[in-house]
């Protein structure tokens, strides 16, 4: 193994060297600053972005069957974003109302991606249906529950 030797070398000048500060301008007043600024109000207008809701899962084909289901349990206006690898999960997630899982990416079990969502967004609701069909729910009853965590 190596020895490491650290040094320090002090030096006053920083402590010398000019500083900024923030003055007043030369009569002015902190009212009539004031008075300058505009006022700040709410506008009636565009409505935020509705954040959509993340399906994600390694089979397209079992993707489009619960897009299928929620989009048929729930309202009408809900945006729905896929997702096929854990990339894009982990990159959208955030922006996200909730995520569904619906099985396995890339090897990785829905259940643990499920848990590093959790993780990384507490708030975020996640819902794993693969988790639920060896439980014997069927699809509609997953899109139910999808539902109710949604709400």
């Amino acid at each position: 193994m190596y020895g490491m030797t650290s040094v320090a070398i002090h030096s006053t000048g920083l402590m010398q060297a000019p500083k900024l500060r923030l003055l007043p301008k030369e009569g002015s007043s902190a009212g009539r600053a004031d008075a300058k600024r505009p006022a700040l109000r709410l506008l009636n207008g565009s409505k935020p972005h509705k954040q959509p809701v993340l399906l994600a899962g390694g089979d397209a084909d079992a993707r489009a069957g619960v897009m299928h289901d929620l989009a048929t349990t729930m309202p009408q206006n809900t945006i729905f974003e896929q997702a096929g690898a854990i990339w894009e999960v982990l990159v959208r997630a955030p922006q996200c109302s909730m995520v569904v899982l619906s099985g396995e990416l890339e090897e990785i079990p829905a259940e643990s991606l499920m848990q590093m969502l959790v993780h990384r967004s507490p708030e975020l609701p996640v819902v794993c249906l693969d988790a639920a069909e060896p439980h014997g729910l069927d699809r509609a009853a997953s899109a139910q529950t999808v539902q109710a965590v949604a709400q």
